[in-house]
């Protein structure tokens, strides 16, 4: 009996072993794989009419089956250190005409609040995605058509 209980542990030990190792690949090819997408270059930017805010849009279809995929990154040039992402988004309904507000600052579908530091996207039929909790440092809100 002692024999058998032996071999159980050892059988679920090994096991055990091989999830840990398969959860540790996977982290660590998560983490390169979001370092990436965030460090993309810009695949279009436009300037705000106002000349502060540069947005970027950063497609990110090379990773993980994400063709047609991409976030907007905008950048206040008197604190260029501060970066906001948005969620991902599919880039068919992308329009990169720039308008600027007192209040926001974005293009077609999204805009980014200036003093709340928050974004509202109104794209049509816009489905969030997992990813987006790696992609977005900036929270927003989905306004629905």
């Amino acid at each position: 009996m002692a024999g058998l209980k032996y071999l159980i542990f050892h059988k679920y030990r090994k096991a055990a072993f091989w999830v840990a190792v398969l959860f540790v690949f996977f982290s660590v090819s998560l983490f390169f794989v979001v370092s990436a997408m965030r460090n993309y270059p810009a695949s279009s930017t436009v300037i705000s009419p106002s000349g502060r805010y540069v947005m970027e849009n950063v497609r990110v279809g090379k990773i993980l089956t994400l063709g047609g995929m991409a976030y907007l990154r905008v950048i206040d040039r008197q604190n260029p250190q501060e970066v906001y992402r948005t969620p991902l988004y599919d880039t068919q309904s992308l329009d990169m005409r720039a308008s600027e507000n007192a209040s926001t600052v974005g293009i077609v579908w999204i805009y980014f609040n200036k003093d709340k530091k928050t974004f509202e996207i109104a794209l049509p039929q816009w489905e969030t995605h997992w990813l987006n909790i790696f992609i977005s440092n900036t929270p927003y809100v989905y306004l629905e058509n």
